[in-house]
C-alpha cells in the first residue's frame, strides 16, 4: 500500500475562515436581501436541514458578503457549542452563510484532497480526539482556525480518491437507509401499541 503524503490542513485548503458574526453586520439600509443562515442546530449527524427551513436574515444589498457566501464543496466544522460537527455543502445550500459558530474550509478548484474524504477523515475517533484536545477546557469550549490549520492531513493518491469517496457514499447511503427503516418499524410498533392502549377510549 502506497504511503500517502501528509500536509497541514492550511496547505491542503484554499482558505479557512470563520462564519459570519451576525452581530457585526451593519444595520439595514436601503434595499435588503434575505440570506439563509446555517446554525449548529441545523446540522444533525452530518445532514443539514433543508435550505428552505433555515433561518433567514435581512442584509443590506450594499453589504458585501464576499467569500462568506458558501460554495458547493465547502466544509463546515462547528467550532462552538457542540464541537466538530461537520458536513460538506451541496448545491442545495450554495449561497447560504454559516454562523460565527462554524469554521469554513474552502478547498477550491482541483483540490489535492476531496472534501468528502476530508470530512470523513475529521470524523475518525482518533482525529476527533486529537482536535478536541487542542480546544481549551473552559465552560464554553471553542475551536479556532489555528487549532485546525496545523492538523496533519494524509493525502491519498489522486487516482484512489474517487474510489474511496464512492465507498464512503455507498456505506453512508446504507447507513441512512437502515436508520430510516428502523424509524419506520418503531412508528409501526407504536401504532400497534396504541390500538391496545389508547386513552381516548378510557372513561
Amino acid at each position: 500500500m502506497e504511503i500517502p503524503i501528509v500536509v497541514p490542513l492550511k496547505d491542503a485548503a484554499n482558505s479557512i475562515f470563520m462564519g459570519v458574526n451576525l452581530a457585526r453586520v451593519p444595520p439595514q439600509a436601503g434595499e435588503t436581501v434575505s440570506v439563509p443562515v446555517i446554525h449548529v442546530k441545523d446540522l444533525t449527524e452530518g445532514i443539514l436541514s433543508d435550505a428552505e427551513s433555515l433561518e433567514t436574515v435581512e442584509i443590506s444589498e450594499s453589504f458585501q458578503l464576499g467569500r462568506q457566501r458558501l460554495q458547493t464543496d465547502d466544509l463546515l466544522i462547528s467550532a462552538r457549542g457542540t464541537l466538530m460537527k461537520t458536513t460538506v455543502i451541496h448545491a442545495t445550500h450554495s449561497g447560504t452563510i454559516a454562523s460565527a459558530n462554524f469554521i469554513v474550509v474552502r478547498m477550491g478548484e482541483n483540490p489535492i484532497l476531496s472534501p468528502v474524504l476530508l470530512n470523513a477523515f475529521l470524523q475518525q475517533p482518533r482525529v476527533l480526539a486529537r482536535v478536541l484536545s487542542r480546544a481549551p477546557s473552559t465552560a464554553q469550549s471553542a475551536l479556532t482556525i489555528r487549532d485546525l490549520e496545523t492538523l496533519p492531513i494524509p493525502i491519498p493518491a489522486p487516482e484512489l480518491q474517487p474510489v474511496l469517496a464512492h465507498f464512503l457514499k455507498v456505506s453512508e447511503d446504507h447507513y441512512r437507509t437502515a436508520i430510516d427503516v428502523a424509524r419506520l418499524r418503531k412508528e409501526e410498533a407504536m401504532e400497534i401499541l396504541a390500538q391496545y392502549m389508547d386513552l381516548r377510549d378510557a372513561s
